[in-house]
């Protein structure tokens, strides 16, 4: 049967001469891989809609057997201002499209959680200034959509990174506390979105999103560090 579903590009790679293979987040369905074939030719004008991270209307048939979808058709929903031309922001794109591949995983609808990573993803583009911190606000809020949402109490001196709450005992697992914990606490504040200045400076951004990929490597057993994070640190630098 032929379906239109709403998706958010997560991955797209070359596939022989003249093909690609799109890994989409779609709202209807989950994850869902597609072939699309002629990407390469002069008369081709979708390639370019293949960015990651894009939203895109796909026209398909979800009674194909193949684990890849042969995609009839599609169409890009939206345009973004600049995380397509901002360095910063493309980093951080990259960065978020690669944790995205590591942890969607299920091939089932979960309307909230598409809604959540579209709608922040529009105010990360929209945003002009104190962007910087995006990728750990997601991060602790994305934690939330997959079950492991940190239960963080605001006096408490330590967090128990393994069992994922916060106590004044000293807890016998992985742990954070101090500074660590101090800032993830700051992360907690709202709201990103209106705020006017970067919280974090470069050493603490980085010490906290080093605490963050532990706390999802312990959390979601096919959870990879991300190649781009080196990236990320060099652009932030």
């Amino acid at each position: 049967m032929i379906v239109k579903h709403e998706a958010i590009v997560i991955s797209s790679i070359k596939y022989g001469d003249n093909a690609r293979i799109v890994k989409c987040y779609t709202k209807e369905s989950g994850i869902k891989s597609f072939i699309v074939k002629g990407v390469y030719s002069k008369k081709n004008k979708t390639n370019p809609m293949f960015v990651q991270l894009n939203k895109l209307e796909l026209i398909f048939d979800d009674k194909t057997k193949s684990e890849l979808f042969p995609l009839n058709n599609c169409r890009q929903l939206n345009h973004y201002l600049s995380l397509n031309t901002n360095q910063h922001k493309t980093a951080i794109v990259i960065f978020i499209a690669e944790i995205l591949n590591s942890v969607l995983k299920e091939e089932e609808a979960n309307p909230a959680m598409y809604d959540f990573i579209s709608q922040s993803v529009n105010f990360f583009d929209e945003k002009q200034t104190a962007y910087a911190d995006f990728h750990l606000w997601f991060l602790l809020n994305l934690s939330s959509y997959l079950g492991f949402y940190p239960n963080l109490e605001p006096d408490t001196s330590y967090f128990d990174l393994t069992n994922g709450v916060s106590s004044n005992e000293l807890p016998s697992g992985v742990y954070t506390d101090g500074e660590k914990l101090e800032l993830l606490k700051e992360l907690y504040k709202p709201n990103f979105f209106e705020q006017q200045q970067n919280r974090y400076t470069r050493e603490q951004r980085n010490s906290l999103l080093e605490l963050l990929l532990r706390y999802y490597e312990l959390h979601h057993s096919n959870f990879k560090w991300p190649k781009s994070l080196e990236v990320l640190n060099m652009v932030f630098g």
